[in-house]
């Protein structure tokens, strides 16, 4: 959420003693069943997988910055939750300084931009810039004047949003009028912008709910029309990219975030989530295939940990205080 936001939201919280949405953030670690390994698991699985230089790998199979980015961003909202992420965090931020390696992924596009700006958010970063490379101000740069669209689809669009709210940047209005042009009259978003409702999914939805909710618009009518599409996916089992498609733990990690971003009672979701979780820590992606899945536990942990993006250092504690 937008920091000022919520840094308004828990004064007004103080005074009126409300605890519903500590409630609903603070639920989630308990809600891990027994006999999974929990967030401490997947913290520690996923640490593991860290190359000595400090990345990720991608699917490459090579050090990369974008698994990088998003680890950090998983490890950061961990640590929000109290859990143990160790210098996992540091020893991947010094990974991203060294050569060119924030340079050329901040280049590659503004979703990459965003992304890095995030991760800086995430960890605390007071001037938001590495080696050099204030991805903010790519961000910035990054959006048709004439659209609203920021980078090249909604996924790019929602983590600019993200990324503005985060920093207490200025968000355009077109930014978000944007939307609701290409709102599907199920209430979803698919990622290219299709208003096609068998086009539309899960993971996009999500992604676009917490981005509303971070800059302010989480009583619009947008944000209460996709999560009513959102809970069209959750079934028993967990939720799926797409109504009455086979549930997948990222899909479920990301609603159950969507939910959290909206004070939605997301424990039982995120129960469910735990299913997916080998005894190892790793998350695996359906229950059709149990391999480890690095990419399912990075996007599992913030769940998991009850938090919604964007991570902003000291949200829970604030929400705690109220």
């Amino acid at each position: 959420m937008h920091k000022k936001f919520l840094r308004a939201l828990a004064v007004m919280l103080v005074m009126i003693a409300s605890i519903t949405t500590v409630a609903a953030q603070d639920a989630t670690p308990a809600a891990t069943p027994v006999g999974s390994t929990g967030l401490q698991g997947a913290i520690d699985w996923l640490i593991s997988q860290q190359q000595e230089d400090g990345s990720w790998l991608g699917f490459s199979g090579e050090p990369d910055a974008g698994t990088t980015v998003d680890a950090i961003i998983s490890l950061a909202a961990a640590r929000e939750a109290d859990a143990n992420v160790g210098d996992s965090i540091d020893k991947a931020m010094a990974w991203l300084g060294t050569d060119d390696v924030a340079l050329v992924y901040a280049q590659t596009g503004t979703g990459q931009a965003a992304k890095l700006t995030l991760a800086l958010a995430a960890v605390g970063s007071d001037s938001l810039e590495i080696a050099g490379v204030e991805p903010l101000a790519l961000v910035q740069q990054g959006q048709d004047a004439e659209s609203g669209l920021y980078g090249t689809g909604l996924y790019d669009h929602a983590y600019a949003l993200m990324a503005l709210a985060a920093t207490d940047s200025d968000v355009p209005q077109n930014a978000i009028d944007f939307l609701s042009t290409v709102q599907a009259a199920n209430g979803g978003f698919a990622w290219d912008g299709s208003t096609d409702e068998t086009m539309v999914d899960s993971n996009t939805t999500s992604m676009i709910v917490q981005a509303l909710v971070a800059v302010g618009q989480g009583d619009s009518d947008m944000v209460t029309n996709a999560v009513a599409y959102l809970q069209t996916t959750i079934s028993d089992q967990g939720a799926a990219y797409a109504v009455g498609g086979d549930v997948d733990a990222n899909s479920t990690a990301l609603v159950a975030q969507a939910l959290i971003a909206v004070d939605e009672d997301a424990t039982v979701l995120i129960a469910t989530l735990s299913t997916f979780q080998n005894a190892n820590g790793a998350f695996f992606w359906q229950h059709a295939d149990m391999t480890d899945n690095s990419f399912s536990t990075i996007q599992a942990i913030p769940a998991a940990a009850g938090v919604a993006f964007p991570v902003v250092p000291g949200v829970l504690e604030l929400q705690e205080a109220a």
